[in-house]
This record gives structure tokens, sequence and C-alpha cells, in this order.
């Protein structure tokens, strides 16, 4: 398989798990509920790929995707105020700061990668929660007295779930290489 074939289906893949976790009651009544896909999306763009069409393929499809969950789900759009504008420039830089973590596998770069996935979660968890908040009724009303106790409620829910995923990312990527070897070796005997 061509490089160029692996990274369309690589592609695919990651729109296929954004589509079946972005929220949205994961269009359908699945027994579970996963964390929306898309920033461990944009991580693995960045560290893996680094090209503008994979990006901007994320990027637009995560807006298609709400875009149809909205229109034709009947998802509340309450989450789509002028804020949301803002929502592609924090995702393409997921996918820029990216560049700086060298894999995401379990190896002697761990803590440097961990702390840069971290940071850039949170930075854009931040930019996007606090333009959120500057347009809704309760900046309207107290200004950003509430924002701290605001942060501290959504933060807890909406961080860790990317870490979560960034996690079984990074032991996925670990182990199947070894997995892999293991049984060429098995088949081989």
């Amino acid at each position: 398989m061509t490089k160029q074939l692996k990274t369309i289906f690589s592609v695919l893949i990651m729109l296929l798990l954004m589509i079946a976790t972005r929220g949205h009651d994961n269009w359908g009544s699945s027994l579970v509920h996963l964390p929306d896909f898309t920033l461990p999306a944009l991580f693995i763009a960045g560290v893996y790929f680094r090209q503008f069409w994979v990006v901007f393929t994320l990027i637009v499809s995560a807006i298609a995707i709400d875009n149809y969950a909205i229109v034709h789900q009947g998802v509340s759009a309450h989450c789509i105020t002028p804020a949301y504008s803002l929502l592609p420039l924090s995702y393409y830089g997921v996918f820029w700061i990216s560049k700086y973590i060298s894999t995401l596998m379990i190896d002697n770069n761990i803590m440097k990668n961990a702390l840069v996935i971290v940071v850039a979660t949170g930075t854009q968890w931040f930019m996007a929660t606090s333009a959120y908040y500057f347009f809704t009724a309760t900046y309207a009303k107290t200004g950003w007295v509430n924002f701290p106790t605001y942060m501290a409620q959504w933060s807890l829910v909406e961080i860790p779930p990317v870490l979560y995923w960034v996690t079984a990312i990074m032991l996925t990527f670990t182990l199947m290489p070894r997995i892999n070897l293991t049984l060429n070796k098995h088949s081989s005997i």
C-alpha cells in the first residue's frame, strides 16, 4: 500500500470515529457513549501526517457533522454562537502544536509529549470555552465574575475524555507493533 493510500485510509478511519463520537447521541441508540474523537484525530494528524489537506478535511468534517446534527437530527444549536468561529482556529492550533510531539507511543519522550498534549488540550478548551461563555446569558448578567466557577465545572467534564482517548491511542500505537511482531514470529514457526 502506498503512503498516500495509507494516509487516505487513516483519515477515513479518523472521520468515521469523529462521526460516531461527535456527541449528538452517537448517531443512534448505542449502548456506549464514547467521547468526541476530534482532538485526538488532530493530534494523530499533526504527529504523523502534517499535511494541510488532512487537517482541513478533519476540521471541515467536524463543522459539517455539527451542522448535520443540528439541521437533520434536531440537536440544539445553543452552542452555535459567534464564538463557534474560533473553533476551527483552535483545532488548527492543536494540529500545529502536535509537530512538537515526537510520537504517540510510550517511549523516552513520554513526559515531554504528555505535557504538550495536556497544554494543547487545555489551551484549546480554554479558547473555545471562554469565547462561548462571552456570548452566554450568564456573561451578559454578571460578566467574568462567574467564569472561574464555570471553568471548574466544565473543565472536569470536557478535558479528561480527550486525555483518555490519547492514552488509549498511545497504548495502542505502542502495543500494536509488538503484537504484530509476536504474531508474525508465531506464524512463521
